[in-house]
Order: structure tokens, then sequence, then C-alpha cells
């Protein structure tokens, strides 16, 4: 439907403005492909530039290498919404391991990325992106590695276009988002800056997530898993909007960091069939050091 909405506005401007059948067909496409981007909630909250993410990572250092650790690459859901979930964490993952300049990390989390990128149906171009990540990360190539992880913002659009799926375009975007925050949080809390703790607070994008939560199927939205993250997520956001108007204590960020970490780790408990959180993430091998 949507689509012949726009070939009908389409045709009507190319009489008016003598378009070839051609360039229809292209500003076709074209306008059909923004259309989805808006369905699918593609927009600068949900996949933000790439170099951003890097670039406000890169304030948070030294990598608590330790809580990556704890992320348990090899861990599988038996509900595409945990998987998504876990995708996203996964990426935001990469991105500090990156900034931590962890090449045989970085190689398990693209193998990682590959493997539940099958499970999404987006294995494909996940495939080819990965075989550039792991030669530059052999040759000890950082700005390469960046660059890669910069290319796969496009990647994840144009797959998530491809499957027209909104739900996996929000919970892989809720996920990476969540994973950033604890482990900024986590980085604030053991070397306070103001500057750093100012930017975790960001209620746009909370009450974005909020309200995509709020939008997924009822029977869904009435599972344990869901409601735990968000009520959880209205707790921080509540937290956070309280210090509108002046920088969050260090106490302040240290429950901040605490609820990350149980958003986290609710996002990736083991649920039942009902959606019932039965177990929390099993424990992953540390990092070597």
């Amino acid at each position: 439907m949507l689509r012949t909405f726009i070939a009908i506005g389409l045709a009507l401007n190319v009489v008016a403005h003598a378009q070839t059948p051609e360039e229809l067909t292209k500003e076709l496409d074209r306008s059909s492909d923004e259309h989805m981007r808006e369905e699918l909630g593609i927009n600068p909250i949900t996949t933000p530039s790439i170099r951003e993410v890097l670039a406000q990572l890169d304030n948070y250092r030294p990598v608590p290498l330790e809580l990556i650790a704890e992320n348990n690459r090899d861990a599988t859901f038996p509900n595409r919404l945990q998987t998504a979930i876990h995708f996203g964490t996964l990426i935001t993952d990469g991105f500090m391991l990156t900034l931590a300049q962890r090449p045989q990390d970085i190689q398990d989390i693209g193998r990682a990325l590959i493997r539940q990128a099958q499970g999404l149906g987006i294995g494909e171009r996940f495939t080819r992106r990965s075989k550039s990540l792991f030669e530059k990360s052999d040759k000890g190539d950082w700005v390469g590695m960046r660059e890669e992880l910069i290319g796969t913002q496009t990647e994840v659009e144009q797959s998530l276009m491809d499957l027209r799926d909104e739900e996996i375009a929000h919970m892989i975007s809720l996920g990476g988002w969540i994973r950033g925050f604890q482990l900024a949080a986590e980085a604030t809390t053991r070397n306070y800056f103001p500057t750093r703790a100012q930017g975790l607070i960001n209620l746009e994008i909370m009450d974005y997530f909020l309200d995509r939560l709020d939008t997924l199927h009822p029977r869904i939205k009435k599972t344990e898993l869901i409601v735990v993250l968000t009520t959880k997520l209205k707790t921080l956001r509540t937290l956070a909007e309280s210090t509108a108007g002046r920088t969050p204590t260090k106490e302040e960020v240290t429950k901040m960091r605490d609820l990350g970490n149980e958003i986290v780790q609710a996002a990736l408990s083991k649920v039942d069939d009902e959606g019932k959180i039965i177990a929390p993430p099993a424990p992953a091998p540390a990092l070597p050091r």
C-alpha cells in the first residue's frame, strides 16, 4: 500500500517535470527506501553515526575489560528479541575492544557477530565485512579496523530494510545503547570526571527506547523480561532527569552504573517460553591479558 501511494505521487510528478521512466524508477526506489527506513525506525537515534559512537566511547578509557569479558559471546537465546539485543551488545563490545587494541578479542567478536547474524537472517553482509576486519586485525591496522566498524552501519541499515522487521531494528539498537551506557557508567564510576558524568545523561534516547518497548506486541509486553527491562529503564530515566541542569554526582553515577548492570543482566538472562526470567546470564571466560 505504501509503495502504491508513492507511485501515484511520483506518476503525477513525472507529468509535471517530464521525467523519463528510468528516472521515475530510481526516484521510486529512493522514496520507498526512505519511507521504509522511517517505518523500521532507522534514524539517528536507532542507528547513530558509528563515528559518533566511537568518539563518545573514546571518552571512557581505560576500557573495563573484565566487564566486557562477562558478556558471553557464545550465548544463544530461544527468541529473536534477545538474540537481537545480544547482537547489539556485541557490536558495542567490538568498539571498546578496538579502543583497547585487542586484535584477538576483536576477531572473536567478529565470529560471534557472524553466528548471531545468521540467526537474525542478516549473516551474508556481516560475513563479508568480518573477513576484511579479520585481515586488518592480523596486520594491527587500527585505523583500518575503525573504518571497517564504521562501514558496518550501512550493512546494518540495509539488512534491516531487507528484513522489514521493525522489532529487530529497535532491539539491536537497544542492546547497543544499554551496553554502551553500562560500560561508560562503569568507567565513570572508576574514574570520575564531570564531563564523563554529564555524557551519561540523554533523556531523549531513554524516552525513545521506552517508547519502543511500549510498542511491542501486547503479549510480549506482559512477559517478565520486558516488564523488568521497562521498569528498570524508567528508574534510570527518573534518576537521570533528577540531575537536570547540573552534573551528576559520583554517588548518582554509581546508582546509574548499578541500574545499567541490572538492565543488561536482565536483558541477557535465560527465559522460559513465557518470557519468565529463570537464570542470570551464564558467565563467560575471562579475557587473556
